[in-house]
């Protein structure tokens, strides 16, 4: 006669007895309504290194984590008791909000903040883009191989063209070609972005 081993209570096995994922949605949040704040507050001036970086590692493992996430052994709610995809929708609906507010402030060339929005944004529609295909794949029997094949050249390309122009200096500048203070540098970093958010 085999033991049955009784249920996992998750208050017991998830950090400060939230649910599971509760506390990474936290830092999460914290850290995205911090740049969200300085971009508002100061668009002019660049985001501290730091945190531009903290951002994307954030962004980054967030949306791979809870896209991936399997359903707690221990059982539970979803994280911070919100209902599935509601931290990911409060981050991206932040992001999004705060870009279209600091557009919206006045001189485009004053924007330096504009920077990781444009990346951040690449980030995102690569993920939204991946989210697309995922659903139109499984409504397909056959996966078609096109569709890898150009993200993954558009950031081979991307990458390639950021790397030669750090060393030589090939691109011109935004005041050639560009958008306010966006030119080709930027918008190239932004399709790296797009390219990692679709492998999120």
């Amino acid at each position: 006669m085999s033991e049955v081993k009784p249920a996992i209570d998750w208050r017991s096995v998830h950090a400060l007895g939230l649910p599971g994922g509760s506390v990474r949605a936290l830092i999460a949040l914290a850290v995205v309504g911090t740049v969200c704040g300085l971009l508002l507050r100061m668009p002019e001036r660049a985001l501290p290194e730091h945190l531009e970086s903290l951002l994307f590692v954030v962004l980054g493992h967030y949306f791979a984590a809870r896209g991936q996430a399997a359903e707690d052994p221990a059982g539970g709610p979803a994280p911070l008791y919100l209902p599935r995809g509601s931290v990911r929708l409060l981050l991206v609906a932040g992001l999004v909000g705060v870009g279209v507010m600091v557009l919206r402030q006045g001189d485009v060339q004053a924007l330096r903040g504009l920077f990781t929005l444009v990346l951040v944004f690449g980030f995102l529609v690569g993920l939204l883009l991946t989210r697309i295909a995922g659903w139109w794949r499984r409504r397909r029997p056959r996966p078609a191989r096109w569709f890898e094949d150009l993200r993954a050249l558009i950031g081979l390309g991307a990458a390639g063209a950021l790397g030669v122009h750090a060393f030589v200096g090939v691109l011109p500048g935004p005041e050639v070609l560009g958008f306010g203070p966006i030119g080709v540098e930027q918008g190239l970093a932004g399709l790296v972005g797009f390219y990692f958010g679709s492998r999120s």
